[in-house]
This record gives structure tokens, C-alpha cells and sequence, in this order.
């Protein structure tokens, strides 16, 4: 009996026109429009249309995206294609690249609109407004003040106050970049070899879809807290007010906090997007690349315990990443598989 041979990945055309390359495009883009509203009205009542038009430099390089997985732009390539070969065939492989690409690479720039979007939605311009840190810190207490005696994120480095462990879990606290984009380049890259993929069953570019769409999911999951339900963390409540912080310094520490300094958007602690995304990375990864999962999910415990640990999250804030996260990561492969269902209009895909 023959052993079937794994599906090829994809390819050029093949990869703008595949459905499963649009869910994530489809999510990106009703994030954007969603959220256009609420700046539209503010904008509208300030005369400032400034986060608008900021705005709409992101929406329109998604719109293109969408439209150039569709089969009306994959005839014009074909056609192209028959013209000019070789120019068709370098321009097809980069538009592949970016359309596939294009909603991970936007995260950053989601990012830092949140605050822009909260303010609209609360009315106080460009920031977040309330901080909801007092009921927060209510639930992490009844949660966790008869195991440890106070916050986790007072209590872990008090009980540990060693240099070793802090620089190892601020290391592993800034495995998070990692952790979102590592595992899909090298599936994109076995991808491209059009090899048996990662494991013997494994297809690469489906395990690929499956990550980029998850952590994308997860993502907008954790924003849409955010945009609502505002809370900074124990790093602005506490520790730079005084009370209590790591005792200890170090070159990991250091960065780490000079990178929350230029970039951390404050009101962003509650569910931990750190915790959530590496979480959903590590239960899609399980299903559609064991082998990174294995590396990813060690990876993942260490950063959850070194968010709390560092007090840069309240240890309820990762508790809720970790189950959004296992919800998005069990959640997210399914409705991959239904949105490219749908977009294929065949149903041929069936379920991941």
C-alpha cells in the first residue's frame, strides 16, 4: 500500500488565491473598521482627525491585501504571468510574502492605537481612562492571599530576590517576540522547501495559517479588553510608587524596563497579551507542529512566571492571558478552518 505523500505547499498565485491565507485578513480588517468608528465620532467632536487619518494608513494596505487574495487579482496575474514570466514571478512571490505576513506585521501598530481608541470609546481623548486597578487588585487578593499571604507580584521576588533567577525570567519575559514570530518563519520557510513539513503529517503552510491566524486571534482578544476595561499593572500602581518591586538590578532587567519605558502602552496589563498569545501559540503549536511546541511551550512558563515575578503583571492578569489564551489556541484552528470553508465556498478544507 502506498504512503501518501504530504499536500506541496503552496506557491506564488497559489498562495494569494488559498482561502486559508484570508481569515486573517478578514479579522484584521473588521478590527479596523470596528474600531474606525469610535474614532470617526471623537474626531468628529474635536474637529482632530488626526487618529483618524492614522487610522486609515493602516486600513488601506489590509483593503489591498483582501483584494489581492481574490481570484479577479489572481487572473490578472495569471495573465501577466504568460507576458512577462520572470518579473510576474518575483512580484507574485513578495505580494505572497506580504499578504501572508501582513497581519503579524500589523500587531505593532495596533498596539500602539489602543490608547487612541480607548480615549474615543471613554471620551478622554487619547488615553485610558478609568484604570480599573482597585477591582483588579480586589479579585487578585481573594484569589490569592491565603496561598501566599499578597499579591504574586509582591511575593514571588520578595521570596526569591536572586540576580540568576531575575535575569533568567526577564530573559524569558522578552522571549515573547520570539515566540510570535519564530515559530511561523520557519514554518513559512519549510513552507517555501515544500518539504513533509515539521513532523511526518505535519503540512507546513497549513500549520503556518493555523499559527499566524491564532496569535493574530489572540491578540485582538486581549485588545478588545484593553480598548474596555483598562488596568496598567502592579509596575505603575505599586512598584514605581514605592511599594515593594524586585530589589535587584541587571542587564536583562535593565532593557526590559527601558523597552516598557518607550513602548508600553499603559492600561494594556489586563489579560496579559504576553501570557495569552504565548499561550495560544503553544496549544496551536501542539496540535500543528509538536516539535516547536516542545520549545515554545518551556518558553511560555518561564514568561508567565517572569511577568509576574518582575511585577510587570498582576498574577490574575496571567491567570486570564493563560485562558484566553488556551481558548484562542484551542478556538482559533477552527475557525480558521470555517472562515476558509467559506472563502473557498466548497467546504473542501474540513476541519483542523
Amino acid at each position: 500500500m502506498a504512503v501518501p505523500r504530504p499536500t506541496p505547499a503552496p506557491s506564488g498565485a497559489a498562495r494569494l488565491t488559498d482561502p486559508a491565507i484570508r481569515p486573517a485578513l478578514v479579522l484584521l480588517t473588521g478590527w479596523l473598521l470596528v474600531t474606525a468608528a469610535p474614532l470617526a465620532v471623537a474626531g468628529g467632536k474635536s474637529r482632530d482627525y488626526d487618529a483618524l487619518l492614522r487610522h486609515a494608513v493602516l486600513l488601506w494596505p489590509v483593503l489591498i491585501a483582501l483584494a489581492l487574495t481574490g481570484r479577479v487579482a489572481a487572473s490578472v496575474l495569471a495573465s501577466q504571468a504568460r507576458r512577462a514570466p520572470w518579473m510576474t514571478g518575483i512580484a507574485v512571490a513578495w505580494l505572497g510574502f506580504l499578504v501572508a505576513w501582513l497581519p503579524l506585521l500589523a500587531v505593532p501598530a495596533l498596539y500602539t492605537e489602543l490608547p487612541r481608541v480607548a480615549g474615543a470609546l471613554a471620551g478622554t481623548g487619547t488615553a485610558f481612562a478609568p484604570m480599573h486597578d482597585g477591582l483588579v487588585i480586589r479579585w487578585e487578593f481573594a484569589l490569592f492571599a491565603r496561598l501566599v499571604g499578597d499579591s504574586p507580584a509582591l511575593a514571588l521576588a520578595r521570596a526569591a530576590p536572586w540576580t540568576p533567577l531575575s535575569e533568567l525570567l526577564h530573559l524569558a519575559y522578552l522571549a515573547y517576540y520570539g515566540i510570535i514570530y519564530l515559530p511561523p518563519a520557519l514554518l513559512w520557510w519549510d513552507a517555501g522547501r515544500r518539504g513533509p513539513g515539521v513532523t511526518g503529517a505535519t503540512d507546513p503552510w497549513r500549520a503556518f495559517t493555523a499559527s499566524a491566524f491564532t496569535v493574530l486571534l489572540s491578540f485582538l482578544l486581549c485588545y478588545s479588553v484593553f480598548v474596555v476595561f483598562p488596568v496598567q499593572g502592579p509596575w505603575y500602581t505599586w512598584h514605581t510608587g514605592g511599594r515593594g518591586g524586585l530589589p535587584l538590578t541587571g542587564p536583562v532587567r535593565e532593557f526590559v524596563q527601558r523597552l516598557l519605558v518607550a513602548g508600553s502602552s499603559r492600561g494594556t496589563a489586563f489579560p496579559s497579551s504576553h501570557v495569552a498569545v504565548s499561550v495560544a501559540q503553544t496549544v496551536v503549536l501542539a496540535r500543528v507542529a509538536p516539535r516547536l511546541a516542545w520549545v515554545v511551550g518551556p518558553a511560555t512558563a518561564l514568561l508567565a512566571l517572569g511577568a509576574v515575578y518582575a511585577g510587570y503583571h498582576y498574577g490574575i492578569d496571567a491567570l486570564a492571558g493563560a485562558v484566553l489564551g488556551a481558548v484562542a489556541g484551542v478556538g482559533g484552528p477552527r475557525l480558521l478552518a470555517v472562515m476558509a470553508d467559506a472563502a473557498a465556498g466548497n467546504g473542501s478544507l474540513g476541519t483542523l
